[in-house]
This record gives structure tokens, C-alpha cells and sequence, in this order.
């Protein structure tokens, strides 16, 4: 028997197996899915989840998760790498992305749009320069001023300066360089204030006058060396004050309040018999703070390079005392973030793309989780 026939013999056999068992076989009819489209998102509490989608990165998504019943509400489109903010009322979603005019190819145009949070309705956009840094979701690449006035968007061309938008005004007005400078961290006691890292180990501070240009810049000597203990870009506000966390464990108070930032002595993270175990700090979002209480998605075995390690444990902290609280589940977080209550601990879980949530904190804590998204790097919660 030659090739062609066998496999039309075993073809048969199969097709006369499938109808003896279709055949004996009762199949209860499903009902049709309803699929229905509510007015407006009424969950008071919720968590956006920023997906790159890096498989079809100019088609990015912003999830909507109602953070108590852990279902999914919704879903913007962020375009090429968008990065998202929310207004200081939280009534509006800010997106800043952009698109080519074929799809992967064509003309780009960059644009901030601005949408509904509430009915997720895209409501207008503002034309900016073509400079956005098109990179992974960091909350420091787009952020507001203390009064919501100004939004500061990170470039990259490669050179380094951030984009004004006059949120009032509804036009870009202006572009500060920043050579060797990454990041934006705005002061929260003066709107036109904000301060950035930089390569060489020091802060920048620049302060606009009313119109959006810079009026005045200073930069304070080198506070900590790139080289030898680097710190995440992820800066954890608390009014003026921004705590950093090295890559090596360390945490470090920075405030930004003046003209010149001021950076607070670090003190370690890691107790003496966990830093022979190399327990380090890792993920995208690696810290989260609300009321003087720090979070950290921690991995032990660290070394040079895995400061993006998914977490093993999540460490909580009492700032003020200087105090290791707890040490809960890790759950391959790469990004944590807070309710806006203080009460409950969000992650993002790499390996699953799930968002779990902790409703305990504590030796025993409760957690429950769901799969949103595909690359999600990033948690903004309400």
C-alpha cells in the first residue's frame, strides 16, 4: 500500500470512529452568550492594567479591572507603547501614544488623547511632538504637575528632554532638554517644579514659570553611583518626597520640594542572614508606598542583571521605623501598586498575566487573582 492510500485508510478509520461516538453521544445545546454594553463603569474601585501587547505592540490596551470583584470592565486602545496618567479628580484617562499611518509603516503622528473614565468614550486629543519615548509602561515617562496643569511626557530621540502640555490651553508649550537625564518626578507643593535622574549619579530640578518655559535649573551633587548600586526609576510619591530603591536592596528618601532635590541617607532593606541568600529588589514596578507603609517584590539568588526578576516574596515595610513588617507570597509580581485606601496590595503576575490581589496583609494573607492582558508591566489604581 503506498503512502497515499494509508493515510486515506487511517483518514477513514478516524472519521467512523468520530461518528460512532457522535452517534452514542447525547450534546447539551448551549445557550448564546448575551453580550451587552452598560452606560457607565460604576465600580468604585478599580485597577488599570497597562499591556504593551509586544507581540502587536501598536495595538496596546489599557484593561479596566473592578478591583473588588476581581471582573473585567473594559478596554482602551493605547496605540504604539502608549503610557496612560489619570486626572486628579480620576474622571479622565490620559493617554499618550501614537500611530503610523499604515499600520506598521506611514506616517506617525503622536497625540495626547484624553478619554472618559467612567464610559471609557474617547473625548479630544492634543497634537505633541514626535519625541515620546516609545518604551515599556513606567510611570515616570508621563506625569502630571501637582495642580494638573502641566503634563510631562519623557523624550527620547535619543536625546533626553521632556514635553510641556498645557492641559488648559490644550497645546504643547514647550521642550525642556535634559541631557543624560531620565524620568520625571513632579514636587507636590509647587505645580511647576519637577526633578528627574540622571547617568552621572546626581538629580535634576528644573522650575517653569507660568508660561511653560524653564525659569530656573539646578542639579545637586552625585548621591549615588550608577555603577556600583543603581536605583529603579521607579519613584513611590508621598507629597514631596519620592522613595527610591536601589538595586542592591537600599532604600533612599529623596525630596524635591526645593529649587536644588535633596536625597536622605539610604538605609538597607535586606537583614544581614537575607543578603547571604542575595535577596534583591526586582520587576518593572518594584515598590509601592501608601501611608508610610512600603512594599517591595524582592527575589533571592540576585546578581548583576536580575534587577527585573519576578518576585519570590513581596516584603512590606514600616518606613518610619525602619522595620520589616512581613513577608508574603510573591506571586512572580513584577509590578505592585496600592488601593487608594491603603487597604488592599495589587500585582501584576508575569508568568500567569494575572492581576492578584491581596486583601491581607500578614503572615496569612488572602489572595485572589484573575488573567488580564498579554505583557502587562504596569498597575494604576483609582
Amino acid at each position: 500500500m503506498g503512502p497515499s492510500n494509508h493515510w486515506a485508510a487511517a483518514g477513514g478509520a478516524v472519521a467512523v470512529l468520530a461518528t460512532t461516538l457522535c452517534a452514542g453521544t447525547a450534546f447539551a445545546q448551549l445557550a448564546p452568550e448575551e453580550v451587552i454594553t452598560i452606560p457607565e463603569i460604576t465600580a468604585k474601585n478599580r485597577i488599570y492594567v497597562l499591556d504593551i501587547a509586544i507581540n502587536h505592540i501598536a495595538d496596546g490596551k489599557l484593561h479596566v479591572v473592578d478591583a473588588d470583584k476581581l471582573s473585567y470592565l473594559g478596554v482602551i486602545g493605547t496605540g504604539f507603547a502608549g503610557q496612560i496618567i489619570q486626572s486628579p479628580d480620576g474622571k479622565e484617562l490620559i493617554v499618550a501614544t501614537g500611530y503610523l499611518s499604515r499600520g506598521q509603516r506611514g506616517e506617525r503622528t503622536d497625540v495626547v488623547e484624553v478619554w472618559d473614565a467612567d464610559t471609557l468614550a474617547f473625548k479630544y486629543e492634543i497634537p505633541i511632538p514626535e519625541k515620546r519615548a516609545m518604551a515599556l509602561n513606567y510611570e515616570g515617562l508621563m506625569r502630571l504637575s501637582a495642580d494638573g496643569r502641566w503634563l510631562f511626557l519623557q523624550n527620547a530621540t535619543p536625546a533626553t528632554s521632556v514635553t510641556v502640555v498645557d492641559m488648559q490651553t490644550r497645546q504643547t508649550v514647550g521642550e525642556v532638554p535634559m541631557p543624560g537625564c531620565w524620568a520625571i518626578y513632579p514636587a507636590a507643593s509647587n505645580a511647576n517644579r519637577f526633578a528627574s535622574l540622571c547617568g552621572d549619579g546626581t538629580i535634576a530640578t528644573v522650575t517653569l514659570d507660568d508660561s511653560g518655559r524653564v525659569a530656573s535649573r539646578a542639579t545637586t551633587q552625585k548621591v549615588f553611583d550608577p555603577d556600583e548600586d543603581a536605583w529603579f526609576m521607579s519613584g513611590e510619591q508621598e507629597d514631596d518626597l519620592y522613595h527610591f530603591v536601589s538595586f542592591k536592596g537600599r532604600l533612599i528618601t529623596v525630596d524635591v520640594s526645593g529649587d536644588t532635590a535633596t536625597a536622605e541617607a539610604p538605609w538597607p532593606l535586606v537583614p544581614a542572614a537575607d543578603r547571604k541568600k542575595g535577596w534583591r529588589p526586582g520587576g518593572y514596578q518594584p515598590i509601592a508606598v501608601h501611608g508610610g507603609r512600603l512594599y517591595v517584590a524582592m527575589h533571592p539568588g540576585g546578581a548583576e542583571g536580575s534587577h527585573k526578576n519576578p518576585a519570590a516574596e513581596v516584603w512590606a515595610y514600616d518606613i518610619a521605623k525602619r522595620k520589616r513588617l512581613a513577608r508574603l507570597p510573591g506571586r512572580n509580581a513584577i509590578a505592585l501598586e496600592t488601593s487608594s485606601d491603603g487597604s488592599k496590595l495589587y500585582a501584576l503576575d508575569a508568568l500567569k498575566a494575572e492581576v492578584v490581589v491581596y486583601e491581607r496583609i500578614g503572615p496569612k494573607p488572602r489572595i485572589r487573582s484573575m488573567q488580564v492582558g498579554e505583557t502587562s508591566v504596569q498597575l494604576v489604581a483609582n
